[in-house]
């Protein structure tokens, strides 16, 4: 199958998908945008975008309107494929979930809420959330983590599927250069949440021999100024590099540019961006939350540290310092346990998720 077909228009005729707008920063643009490269001719909706509350409004009015529209009048559509997360987002896509329900088609929910948890705990009525999940027909899920959470309260564990996030590997092994340093590269948002100011700390804690051993650089967004003043007040400007957001050449540039990437967050489902430095062959430095123990295995494709904790992370940089042959060798090992997140393999478990649920009609 060509890359544009892996998907082929005989299904995806019958399947319209709800989600943010593709230039949205985050995972789930990152999937969509995918999507949009292996499913041919993808009919797509788009109900949220990063931007002011009245514009917010607008995209989620116009995006019921033209949802319920597409329902009536393209009788071909039979499956409603909804990319959704927590919070404010759940509350907009169980909109979605009732009126698809009510034109009687097969309901996806895919869930990518790094935070549901937390989410679901705070929440004041519980049971409509899990009753949301379960009117729909399949609740699609990044890991077998998230499988037994969603199943322990009490959504239907036959519903549950776990399909892989999708990553494209790089056509030709990346040559790094190796100019004595090691260089580790932080994508991500900024914040508190993903570990950023731990790892700056950790780094600031002994500042002379880090600087003397790694180069950082750090794509991110919105606390950009906050990090930038961090950076400067403790003295890591030398060889540590805020690039801002970054994305398409810029960030194939940095994961050619990068021996390993660093992501010590307090909570994902599973990253991407995890997902793709492993497809570029390097090790990975992250923390045990979600679904990352599934893919980045200590020993051997990386070093797993508690959230939060400076020393760990700071002994985990040394490691590699005082090893440099292990990066190659734990790089290899993250392309092997990558493959399947890649194109073919991920595409072809969706188009059996499609088929199936083709085949109960």
């Amino acid at each position: 199958m060509t890359p544009n077909n892996l998907i082929p228009i005989e299904i995806s005729q019958h399947v319209i998908m709800v989600g943010v707008k593709r230039d949205t920063p985050g995972g789930m643009a990152a999937v969509i945008n995918s999507y949009y490269r292996y499913i041919n001719r993808l009919q797509y909706i788009t109900s949220w975008k990063l931007a002011s509350m009245p514009i917010k409004v607008w995209y989620a009015v116009s995006s019921i309107i033209q949802f319920t529209l597409a329902l009536i009048f393209n009788r071909k559509i039979k499956i409603v494929h909804i990319q959704g997360a927590a919070n404010a987002s759940f509350s907009r896509k169980a909109v979605f979930v009732n009126i698809a329900r009510f034109f009687g088609k097969k309901i996806i929910m895919h869930q990518h809420a790094c935070d549901f948890v937390e989410y679901y705990d705070n929440h004041t009525n519980k049971a409509w959330i899990t009753q949301t999940i379960n009117n729909c027909d399949r609740l699609i899920v990044l890991s077998q983590w998230w499988k037994e959470y969603f199943t322990s309260i009490g959504v239907d564990a036959n519903k549950i599927i776990i399909l892989n996030n999708i990553v494209t590997p790089p056509p030709t092994p990346t040559q790094r250069c190796n100019d004595g340093k090691i260089r580790l590269l932080f994508l991500g948002e900024i914040g508190k949440r993903k570990g950023i100011y731990d790892l700056l700390q950790a780094i600031s804690n002994d500042r002379d021999y880090f600087a003397r051993h790694i180069e950082l650089r750090i794509g991110g967004n919105l606390e950009e100024e906050k990090l930038q003043a961090f950076i400067r007040d403790h003295n890591l400007s030398d060889f540590v590099t805020f690039l801002g957001w970054v994305s398409g050449n810029k960030k194939t540039e940095c994961l050619e540019w990068a021996h390993i990437y660093i992501l010590p967050s307090f909570n994902e489902g599973l990253p991407i961006g995890i997902l793709e430095a492993m497809s570029y062959r390097m090790p990975i430095i992250s923390t045990p939350v979600g679904g990352i123990p599934e893919v980045v295995i200590p020993e051997r494709n990386g070093i797993l540290v508690q959230p939060g904790n400076h020393n760990e992370i700071g002994n985990a940089l040394r490691y590699f310092i005082e090893n440099p042959q292990l990066t190659s060798q734990y790089g290899e090992e993250s392309y092997k346990i990558a493959q399947p997140y890649f194109p073919e393999s991920v595409m072809g478990s969706l188009r059996n998720v499609y088929n199936d649920l083709l085949n109960q009609l």
